[in-house]
């Protein structure tokens, strides 16, 4: 019998006007509905919020806004800012330019509301409203919800981290106008078309898209989507989206890449102007000399706030203090100015979530946890370099650089100025004169912008060792400037799961959840997961690629490819016949096969014969001319269904990023062809609808099945398991 080496590997590096007629049937609460309905309007949105959520009623609240601003945490999770406002009149003249700068002036002078988009509030509009299967439409606005699309939202008064503030929590919603992002067109198409399922509750309405698309009929939408029938070309759907985008007029609909920022300089440009209080530094601060004083008693901020009361009021009264305390939140403002609220002890939703299925009592014990806290400000006025070292950093470039570092998870330690009369946001203001960080956040980013900072000498060794706990050296060796961009993308993936602990998961873990683990513990037993940490050493040619120092391709495409490759070149090389025979490879979902070129190319023709299967055929064509310019024979592309393949004597099965479902068929075509297989699957709850091949009694015959029916697993538990996966 013939031998076949199996090698799994996992990389998992990486949280107000009238509606329309068709919109407003859409979103009408159901008939046992029973609450008063309330609508937010641009002025008063965010004080009526506040004041639902202040005496306990839980109305109905309808939102009708533009996207700005989103964040999304796993997959069951996001956090979005909504501008209160009318949609454009779609009784436009085609003809007519839209001044494009004057819109997007327009909104900064709006207050977002914040809104929160969450699985488990989804869909629950009534205490009697049937919540069971409300996950795949979850799952469609999860996708589609993005900035620079206008929605119509239902929801209730929640509670925010930040004191005196509400938040929008979503129970239901509709698009009502797209942006002017093709993707995000595409995606619309594709919910329409039913490309998933035809079961309605995992489809978009059809009324509702050709309301978000007012350039195009019903009859033609249903036309070119095929909505009847199956046969569809679905991926021409991107082609579909340029040309009713075209149709549109000229800046009529919002670009999100001007609304979230593309790039560093114009992120900071969109940050909100900063709140009165914060704008300018008490002159009695600013005048003082703001020495450092290192013998000055550490201390909590429990015993702070027990001292300024003991204190008593003062409006022109200032103590200084030196601090610890653990970042909550932290918002940043124009001006290098950022706000860090800080707590003695840090808390997420996962650790303050522990009681089930009582709201009232999770908004309680939130509020409870984050109420003793004090507001500390980062201003460039206030801060000073204590570095002796570098008397030339400036008040701004400290507060930039701390602004960016102290996020949600970090711990600090400050010295600076309390006032001794309470805050009008209900927490005292703490001026920070001199600040050092104690403990990263374990978000790749922050540790990566850390990195980066020792890397380029403006950060003190001793400090970003410590706070990554990094040994000396290692930071040493970083400080040294020798590192190259990619060095430290490895360093901060390694160091960002040392870091996390309990706190790291944010959301809601449910008892389902924990239970999932305890009966999935046997596959955990059986097949022990092993960590690779040593770096790459195969190299990733670049053909015509100009690669930038930091590019995206050498901070992470590329360090991929390298690691993918050495477990595929392990496999072959076990392969009893390697060197023998030219080693059939399918790369499944290889898309434009930045792999699978790779591949192809490192083996060559006498070693390897690499065939590419992915259902974008304007993907394979990118390929397939990559592959002909870089002179590539030993490799083909095709655009088809990976469900069903006409395999022959398989030796190795791959695929990189196989998204869900698309990962168990890559399984399931390595088991029917008892080939060896390196898989990297992502998005654990991507492809519900894909059927995956088993062999059969039958010689060569196979059948397709679910994914649960092909792990041999409960359906609901192993839906659990998933939402628990997404929350990491």
């Amino acid at each position: 019998m013939k031998r076949h080496i199996v090698f799994l590997c996992c990389y998992l590096v990486e949280l107000t006007s009238s509606f329309s007629a068709s919109s407003a049937a859409k979103l009408s609460p159901p008939p046992s509905h029973t609450k008063d309905i309330i609508q937010l309007h641009p002025d008063t949105a965010n004080d009526v919020l506040y004041n639902l959520l202040s005496t306990k009623d839980d109305s109905t609240i309808i939102l009708q806004g533009l996207v700005t601003k989103r964040r999304a945490i796993g997959k069951s999770l996001v956090f979005l800012d909504i501008i209160p406002m009318n949609i454009p009149d779609k009784s436009y003249d085609k003809g007519k330019k839209t001044n494009k700068n004057t819109r997007y002036d327009e909104i900064e002078t709006i207050t977002p509301v914040q809104a929160i988009l969450k699985r488990d509030c989804w869909n629950k509009l009534d205490d009697n409203t049937d919540n069971t299967n409300t996950s795949s439409t979850y799952n469609i606005y999860h996708k589609i919800i993005q900035p620079g699309v206008h929605v119509q939202l239902l929801g209730e008064a929640g509670p925010s981290r930040n004191a005196q503030e509400a938040i929008l929590f979503l129970h239901a919603g509709s698009i009502t106008l797209v942006n002017d992002n093709p993707q995000h067109v595409r995606n619309i198409l594709r919910y329409a078309a039913a490309y998933n399922t035809k079961e309605e509750s995992e489809t978009l309405d059809i009324d509702e898209v050709v309301n978000a698309l007012p350039w195009i009929t019903k009859e033609e939408l249903i036309r070119l989507i095929g909505r009847d029938d199956s046969t569809t070309n679905h991926s021409s759907f991107y082609v579909m989206a340029l040309d009713i985008l075209n149709r549109s007029p000229r800046n009529y609909l919002y670009n999100p890449s001007k609304l979230m920022g593309s790039t560093n300089s114009q992120k900071v440009k969109l940050l909100p102007p900063s709140p009165p209080e914060y704008i300018k530094v008490p002159s009695s601060i600013v005048n003082d000399d703001n020495v450092v004083n290192e013998s000055q008693e550490v201390t909590t901020i429990s015993i702070v706030l027990q001292q300024q009361n003991q204190i008593g009021s003062d409006d022109d009264q200032y103590t200084q203090f030196t601090i610890t305390g653990w970042v909550q939140n932290r918002r940043r403002y124009q001006g290098a100015i950022s706000i860090l609220e800080l707590v003695d002890e840090f808390s997420s939703l996962a650790a303050s979530s522990n009681d089930e299925g009582d709201d009232d009592i999770q908004g309680s014990k939130l509020k409870d946890l984050w109420k003793d806290r004090i507001y500390a400000v980062l201003h460039p006025d206030a801060l000073n370099s204590n570095d002796n070292t570098d008397t030339t950093t400036s008040g701004i470039d400290l507060s930039e650089r701390y602004g960016n570092i102290l996020c949600s998870g970090a711990r600090v330690l400050l010295q600076g100025y309390m006032s001794t009369s309470p805050s009008t946001k209900g927490a005292p203001t703490f001026w920070v004169t001199s600040c050092t960080l104690l403990r990263s956040s374990w978000r790749l980013n922050t540790v990566r912008y850390v990195l980066d900072l020792l890397h380029e000498g403006k950060l003190d060794v001793e400090e970003a060792s410590s706070a990554l706990e990094l040994q000396y050296s290692q930071g040493e060796n970083v400080s040294m400037g020798t590192t190259s961009a990619t060095e430290r993308q490895w360093l901060a993936a390694e160091l960002t799961q040392s870091l996390q602990g309990d706190n790291s998961r944010i959301g809601k873990i449910t008892n389902e959840m924990k239970n999932s683990l305890k009966t999935f513990a046997y596959a955990r037993e059986s097949y022990p997961t092993e960590q690779i940490s040593n770096k790459p050493e195969i190299a990733v040619s670049t053909g015509p690629r100009t690669n930038l120092e930091g590019s995206r391709w050498e901070r992470a495409k590329r360090p991929q490819l390298q690691l993918m490759m050495e477990q595929i070149a392990n496999v072959l090389r076990s392969h009893p016949e390697y060197g023998q025979r030219v080693l059939k490879v399918v790369d499944i979902g290889g898309g434009r096969g930045l792999l699978s070129n790779f591949l192809a190319e490192t083996f060559g023709n006498s070693v390897v014969d690499v065939k590419v299967i992915d259902i974008s055929k304007s993907a394979t064509n990118n390929g397939q001319m990559r592959a002909r310019r870089q002179g590539i024979t030993n490799i083909k592309f095709e655009a088809r269904d990976a469900t069903t393949l006409p395999f022959d004597d398989v030796d190795i099965v791959v695929a990189l990023h196989a998204c869900g479902v698309l990962s168990d068929v890559a399984l399931g075509h390595a088991t029917c062809q008892g080939a060896g297989f390196v898989i990297c699957p992502c998005c654990f709850k991507s492809n519900p609808h894909l059927k995956v091949s088993i062999p059969t009694e039958e010689p060569s015959a196979t059948k397709l099945v679910t994914a649960e029916e092909f792990l041999g697993v409960d359906p609901s538990e192993y839906e659990h398991l998933k939402h628990l996966a997404g929350k990491s």
